[in-house]
């Protein structure tokens, strides 16, 4: 009788090569027929389902002539293992008929996902629907790796953006944002925004942010000033959506949180600069017709 120890002790499954010889004689009722499935030598495939036997104690095939027959345990055994390969072979067959053409591996931030690309991936979708996108998001800039990934989308000069191809999404414009809430009792000043707590980002890509953001106003931040740091730019975006101060935010990316009034400009100045969001091919996305597909389309997109 085929049994399963019980308790907490989990059973090791015998050998893969025992089964499979198993699942081929018991499919072919022969074990000749399993031998040259197996491409192996008949004795082999004997040694085999006599081992497994061996190693469950119990009879699951009776060696007859024409055709071998199952034991009860041994069907038992046989419609387990044949709705296991079946599952197996679905599996195998989905992962190798895969157009590899079809898959664009995508390596950006979760700023830029979140602030801009996700609401916009329907119509990449309509216009594509043969390509599969992969989003694989970092939180900093600098954290990008080209491993892997067909398309790399980095904030950036576009000369120093990594890849072999690369197109400019959109070039930098910096604003002073803050919350409703914040600014409740006014918009604050050049003058006055000593008096106004600053949120800043300290990632190295931006930590001069307010600096530039300031140059050739006349005005620039004192060592009174209160300053709240982060170094995640989603803990940042929450913290000027919480109504914790005023952010430096870039207009392309922060547009839709403006035109729903999740945020407010708190200053009239807009600062261009040389910098912006940059998609970059890498070497196997150049060689891709569907990253490339991808890159035409985000570099037009909302143009």
């Amino acid at each position: 009788m085929l049994t399963i120890p019980l308790g907490n002790a989990v059973p090791r499954l015998p050998n893969w090569k025992l089964l499979t010889a198993f699942e081929a004689a018991a499919r072919h009722r022969s074990f000749s027929r399993a031998a040259a499935e197996l491409n192996v030598m008949q004795p082999a495939v004997s040694r085999r389902v006599a081992a497994l036997e061996q190693e469950l104690s119990a009879r699951l095939l009776i060696r007859s002539r024409p055709n071998a027959t199952l034991t009860p345990d041994g069907e038992v055994l046989y419609r387990a293992l044949s709705a296991s390969l079946v599952q197996v072979q679905g599996a195998v067959e989905q992962i190798t008929d895969r157009d590899p053409d079809r898959r664009v591996v995508v390596n950006l931030t979760i700023g830029f996902a979140s602030c801009f690309l996700l609401r916009r991936l329907g119509a990449f979708r309509h216009a594509h629907p043969e390509i599969e996108l992969e989003l694989v998001s970092r939180d900093l800039n600098e954290s990008y790796s080209e491993d892997g990934a067909h398309v790399v989308i980095v904030f950036e000069r576009e000369e120093k953006a990594p890849g072999a191809r690369k197109r400019l999404v959109f070039a930098e414009e910096m604003i002073a944002v803050a919350s409703p809430g914040y600014l409740a009792a006014g918009r604050p000043s050049l003058a006055d925004l000593g008096a106004h707590r600053i949120l800043k980002l300290d990632a190295s890509s931006h930590a001069d942010d307010w600096s530039k953001f300031l140059d050739g106003s006349g005005f620039a931040l004192g060592p009174r000033q209160q300053i709240s740091r982060f170094n995640s730019f989603m803990v940042y975006l929450q913290a000027a959506l919480n109504g914790d101060g005023v952010a430096i935010g870039w207009r392309r990316l922060l547009d839709d949180h403006l035109a729903t009034g999740q945020l407010e400009m708190a200053l009239d100045r807009v600062v261009a600069a040389d910098r912006g969001y940059v998609c970059c091919l890498t070497r196997s996305g150049a060689r891709s017709a569907s990253a490339c597909a991808f890159q035409e389309w985000l570099a037009g997109v909302d143009a």
